[in-house]
């Protein structure tokens, strides 16, 4: 110990010369936390050399080549400055909780160790200012990206790196694309050196792309140079879509039927999903049902079987109702093809929904259905199901005339196709008979049922769902002990 030149990391720390490890670690945590400026009492200048004295001691006395040169040679012995640039970095983000602006180089000053960030050379100023980039700081990438419910692309960069700089007119021209369909952002990580390292970034230009579950970890940019073009590819191949492809009759009668809100559909020749209809998918969520019918012929000559079926101009929206035959069109979108347009277009159909009260509903009475509890066995309501054969556009229509005129009522209104689901007939009790359709007031949790006699008109089925309403005895009970559809 006599030999050993300039200061005592032993006495630094509190502990012996023949420390283990273990105390040594158990030391230094003691003492950090004593000088750390969030506890330490002393003046700032002092708790910042305390600390740097303890960090260096527990540094060189936990490794155990830099501890035996020190043992025999002291602290001259050691390297000039005793730290790698990269161990004073460590030194002070644990100190200050924060990344330094450049190098970091730890100095004597009036016989006190003090920390001196060297700052990069280069610019500092941001470079997204003037475009539709959205520059974020700390304050606002922690409530926009770090709490975000909706997608962001962010790319971290350095104004003092070419690579950064070089990427900037081809990112723009990405933010401009796509600003009405996805929230592009940029962090300066020269002035935001904290954002970029607590989002691991440690190469620049760095890509990410934020999902709309904040609970999901980043991916990482992986489509080629930066470039506009293959930043739309990438875009709009991951943004999530909430709408529905369509091909035929029956996928569209099904979408129907589960629709949420008001049906809107676009068609367009492309083979994916546009990023504005993906975009606009999202933002209706559970107040509108978005479907879409792809590569539709713009010249009309090879139309696939809904373009036929509705005869639309493409690209073009339509509004569907859920009760009209296929190939009806509710609502013809005649304005401008862009987001904000079709957004308030589709926000005024909401309104007038909403302001119009219950919607009417005529649904297949499917086996997903059935499992999902609708006119199932535990299913308090009561369900008027059309038992049918085949297509009889009359009583069709007659169906959908009570769905409107009893949508407010507690009650289903569906069909089946007995020839898929012939075993309904046994169910109750109509394999013998020689009608093909028939009309059934069914108690679901009761097991209980009455058959409509008579012709399926409008008003003879009005009479009849009236008079089971008004409280008419359900005279059959079910024939099988389950329903399969």
């Amino acid at each position: 110990k006599g030999r050993r030149k300039g200061k005592d990391y032993y006495a630094i720390l509190g502990v012996e010369e023949k420390a283990d490890a273990g105390a040594i670690k158990k030391a230094y945590r003691s003492k950090s936390l004593e000088f750390h400026p969030d506890k330490c009492e002393l003046e700032k200048d002092v708790c910042q050399a305390k600390f740097i004295d303890v960090s260096t001691a527990n540094e060189v006395l936990s490794d155990p080549e830099k501890r035996k040169v020190y043992d025999r040679d002291g602290e001259e012995g050691l390297k000039e400055g005793g730290q790698s640039n990269e161990q004073a970095k460590a030194m002070f983000r644990q100190f200050f909780g924060r990344e330094p602006d450049g190098n970091v180089r730890i100095v004597n000053r009036g016989g006190q160790m003090m920390f001196m960030e060297e700052g990069e050379p280069g610019p500092k100023e941001n470079i997204y200012d003037d475009t539709n980039v959205t520059e974020l700081t700390g304050d606002l990438y922690k409530s926009y990206v770090l709490e975000r419910d909706e997608p962001w692309v962010v790319l971290f960069y350095k104004p003092n790196e070419d690579d950064s700089v070089e990427v900037k007119p081809e990112f723009a021209k990405f933010g401009t694309q796509f600003k009405e369909f996805l929230k592009v952002a940029a962090v300066n990580c020269r002035q935001q050196r904290d954002t970029c390292s607590g989002a691991s970034i440690d190469s620049f230009p760095a890509l990410r792309w934020f999902p709309d579950d904040k609970g999901k970890a980043p991916e990482v940019y992986d489509g080629g140079g930066i470039t506009a073009k293959n930043l739309g590819r990438w875009a709009s191949g991951i943004m999530p879509d909430l709408s529905t492809v369509v091909e035929d009759k029956r996928q569209l009668r099904q979408w129907l039927d589960d629709a949420k809100g008001p049906a809107v559909v676009l068609f367009t020749d492309k083979t994916t999903t546009p990023p504005m209809w993906k975009a606009l998918s999202r933002e209706f969520r559970q107040r509108a049902s978005l479907a879409v019918v792809l590569r539709c012929d713009k010249t009309g000559v090879f139309k696939p079987p809904l373009q036929r079926e509705y005869d639309v101009r493409v690209p073009g929206v339509i509004r569907l109702d859920a009760l009209d035959d296929v190939g009806k069109i509710a609502e013809k979108f005649d304005f401008q093809l862009k987001k904000e347009v079709i957004h308030l277009w589709v926000m005024k159909i909401i309104a007038q929904r909403k302001q119009a009260g219950p919607q009417a509903t005529f649904k297949e009475w499917s086996k997903q259905r059935f499992e999902a509890g609708e006119c199932g066995p535990g299913d308090s309501q009561i369900c008027f199901l059309w038992l049918k054969a085949g297509a009889d556009p009359k009583v069709e229509e007659a169906t959908k005339q009570l769905a409107h005129k009893y949508r407010t009522d507690p009650i289903k209104l569906m069909w089946a196709n007995v020839e898929l689901a012939p075993s309904l007939l046994e169910v109750f009790g109509l394999e013998n008979s020689d009608a093909s359709d028939f009309f059934v007031a069914f108690r679901p949790k009761r097991s209980r049922f009455r058959v409509h006699e008579g012709e399926l008109t409008f008003a003879t089925l009005d009479s009849f769902v009236d008079g089971v309403l008004s409280g008419g005895p359900m005279t059959g009970k079910l024939q099988a002990a389950k329903i399969e559809l």
